[in-house]
């Protein structure tokens, strides 16, 4: 009876030449090794060579930084000169007007300007498409003025109010951003306050009531995306001009219904 060779085994002639299969994995398995070693190091230095790149900027974005800045600055200064928004006037608009404001950055993905950026993160939009809910008061009336080229304001009506908590509607507990997903997560949270569900939530924010703070730090800032058929004018002219940001009133809720 013949026993079969291995394949890796040398004839008999040749002693001291036989290689073993284990020699034979062992070095495919270094070689393995070798090939998966070089790209690696391959990938590592294409993306050192493309961040490299991507720093190099040209002087001239130094510039325009600086200058958009500067143009931002001079803009507030002159706004807050410009604007006189005291406690009476605050008082009679809030009568004649809804208290509720729906407000979404619109522009401004890079803002150079450090005081407006500061506005922003004060009011929760650190990034383009953020909305929140504001009363409609002093303080926020001012800040509104002062960022008014970056987002697009107005009055929402309650089933705009209704539609975003349910369809982009989040929380944060505990740090985390949660998807509102039953009552029972509401009552842990506001029940101390008397609210229990979302319904709640819906009526504490239209009526701008006593709670209305605490329920707007529950909520996270909702995040929109572009209107489905784009902007039909152009954003860096106000709405009163026949332009996009600013303050359009009641016709937010078509601005919202795009978004969605």
């Amino acid at each position: 009876m013949q026993f079969l060779r291995s394949r890796y085994a040398v004839p008999n002639k040749l002693p001291g030449k036989t290689v073993s299969v284990l020699k034979h994995r062992k070095r495919r398995i270094q070689q393995d090794k070798s090939v998966l070693e070089q790209k690696r190091n391959d990938r590592i230095k294409r993306i050192v060579k493309s961040k490299a790149h991507h720093k190099f900027r040209r002087a001239e974005s130094f510039v325009m930084g600086y200058l958009k800045a500067e143009r931002t600055s001079k803009r507030i200064r002159q706004t807050i000169l410009r604007t006189n928004v005291t406690e009476q006037s605050a008082e009679a608009a809030a009568e004649t007007n809804p208290r509720l404001l729906l407000v979404m950055r619109h522009a401004g993905k890079k803002i150079f300007d450090k005081t407006t950026s500061e506005i922003f993160r004060t009011l929760r939009m650190p990034k383009r498409h953020n909305t929140v809910f504001l009363e409609n008061n002093k303080e926020n009336q001012l800040l509104l003025r002062v960022i008014e080229p970056f987002v697009v304001y107005g009055h929402p009506s309650l089933s705009t109010i209704r539609e975003l908590l349910f369809k982009k509607g989040f929380a944060r507990i505990d740090g985390k951003k949660t998807a509102i997903q039953s009552n029972t997560m509401v009552e842990a949270q506001l029940g101390a306050k008397g609210i229990i569900c979302l319904e709640d939530i819906i009526h504490e924010i239209c009526t701008v009531g006593p709670n209305f703070a605490a329920v707007n730090e529950f909520l996270c800032a909702f995040a929109l995306s572009s209107p489905r058929d784009g902007w039909k004018h152009k954003v860096s002219v106000s709405y009163k001009r026949g332009g996009e940001y600013g303050d359009r009133g009641n016709a937010i809720n078509d601005v919202v219904a795009r978004c969605l």
